[in-house]
């Protein structure tokens, strides 16, 4: 990564406060870059932005690895005031600690259904971002799927591929839903990228996130069906998880489509070329979510618990040497946690994409280990307290009654020590030569379970934490600003 030694903080979109039940694109994204920017934290890393499902609102299982999420547009911020004051004030939410995804999507859509009859599809500026034919074709598949009830191979079978004659039928017969859906990721995209230009210029640059895999009932599998592997109904044989391991000792089953990886490498990997200069357009940054698939994965018996995977040998050969053609690696973040290979250290290494390293996974709980001190970790490195996959470091210290013992024998090295444990976790993350550290907001604000975005595994009750007024971060973040200034994380 092109980045010089800095912090950052984990902070999804959706956890920002907003008077309609959701954190969205609106005044408050900005009040918190401000208070990046104050802080000198040059690091918003985010979750994936795209569209998530009416189920698990989980932003790793998307209908689009490039459209957005239209629940996160400020309602407030379109220019053209679409949306008169009595719907504004009729979808309006008490601001909670909690977003209720299923009422605030409910509310919104209740709104949404208005916007066909308000705008004109044909203006100019709706006409250059139908230019864009991966954006168009995405919203094709956005629009049948709204149409078309269950999976798109049970679709009608004129349904079943795009083209340019399906494209016209679409927006003729069902121009009410195309022209909502058309609108609304117009307005993400003019107002994300407003917003990071925002953030650019206070000097905050923004980390994004793209996962390996996708749902199967996405635009990208509907388009690309011969680089999934599908069968010869057109549905999944198999689907991705995770290993069981230590911490989850049935594995995890995510039911995203695998890849059909030697068709991919027949076209050079174009697909994936795409998706991630596509999706660098909109950071500074990418993280791309499970690395270690490239190299091999974990194969499930559609239906079938995690126990009963296998593994199967990821591209990772061809594919770096290919992508790396057309591919900025100098933005690139690989999530590298679970599974250790060498495959994936000689390929980090040569092409100098840094890996993660995670404190509450590197204290060790016993004292046969070969873990270091975090003051010995590798420079290109992006050093994490936790994830959003993690405990709380206030639960994990409820929690992790072993590894706190050997925690302790490490924060005697701390150049910069607290009252609070919590706050050492974090000194002793910043204290190391790592040239990126981040933390949670969750963390800053000293929360244990009730602060907890995911657990791996479960499909419900996740993604929903969100802080009720950004003025609670002034005090953590002042505090934040001196550790950067003593552990030399000032980007310039």
């Amino acid at each position: 990564m092109d980045i010089n030694k800095s912090s950052g903080l984990i902070f999804h979109p959706t956890s920002l406060p907003s008077r309609y039940g959701i954190g969205d694109l609106g005044k408050e994204s900005y009040e918190f870059v401000d208070l990046l920017s104050q802080s000198k934290t040059s690091i918003w890393q985010v979750l994936p932005l795209g569209i998530t499902d009416d189920i698990e609102f989980s932003p790793y299982s998307s209908k689009s690895s490039i459209l957005g999420n239209p629940y996160l547009v400020s309602l407030d911020n379109i220019k053209n005031k679409i949306f008169t004051s009595e719907e504004l004030s009729e979808i309006a939410y008490p601001i909670s600690n909690e977003v209720n995804f299923s009422v605030v999507y409910k509310n919104k859509n209740n709104i949404f259904k208005n916007i066909s009859n308000r705008i004109n599809t044909e203006d100019k500026e709706y006409k250059n971002y139908l230019n864009n034919e991966h954006i168009k074709k995405h919203l094709t598949f956005l629009t049948l799927s709204e149409i078309n009830k269950g999976p798109w191979n049970n679709w009608n079978d004129r349904y079943q591929n795009y083209s340019e004659d399906l494209f016209d039928e679409v927006y003729n017969r069902y121009l009410d839903i195309f022209s909502k859906n058309l609108f609304l990721q117009f307005e993400f995209s003019k107002q994300w990228q407003k917003l990071k230009s925002y953030a650019n210029n206070n000097n905050v640059s923004i980390l994004g996130d793209i996962p390996i895999y996708v749902n199967h009932n996405s635009a990208d599998v509907w388009l690309n069906q011969n680089l999934f592997d599908l069968d010869k109904n057109k549905n999944m044989g198999f689907v991705s998880g995770a290993v069981p391991d230590d911490f989850t000792l049935e594995g995890q089953v995510w039911n995203t489509a695998l890849y059909e990886w030697d068709n991919h490498q027949k076209d050079d990997y174009k697909y994936w070329v795409d998706k991630l200069n596509y999706n660098l357009d909109n950071y500074d940054y990418l993280r791309i979510d499970h690395f270690v698939g490239f190299f091999q994965f974990w194969a499930i018996p559609f239906g079938k618990p995690a126990l009963d995977g296998h593994w199967r040998k990821g591209p990772w050969e061809t594919f770096f040497e290919k992508i790396a053609k057309y591919v900025n690696f100098d933005k690139l973040l690989a999530e590298d946690l679970g599974v250790e290979l060498n495959d994936t250290t000689e390929i980090l290494t040569k092409y100098t994409i840094p890996g993660m390293k995670v404190l509450q996974q590197r204290i060790p709980n016993k004292e046969d280990n070969d873990e270091i001190h975090p003051d010995l970790w590798d420079e290109n490195v992006v050093a994490y307290t936790g994830t959003h996959d993690s405990p709380t470091i206030k639960q994990w210290f409820n929690e992790s009654k072993e590894q706190v013992k050997y925690f302790n024998k490490y924060k005697t090295n701390l150049i910069t020590e607290y009252d609070s444990n919590v706050w050492n976790f974090i000194s002793m993350t910043w204290q190391s030569p790592c040239k990126l550290a981040v933390t949670t907001v969750q963390d800053l604000l000293d929360l244990g379970l009730e602060g907890r975005f995911n657990v791996p595994g479960t499909q419900k009750g996740n993604w929903k934490w969100r802080i009720e007024d950004l003025k609670n971060l002034i005090t953590p973040l002042e505090k934040l600003k001196n550790l950067n200034v003593s552990c030399g994380r000032i980007s310039t």
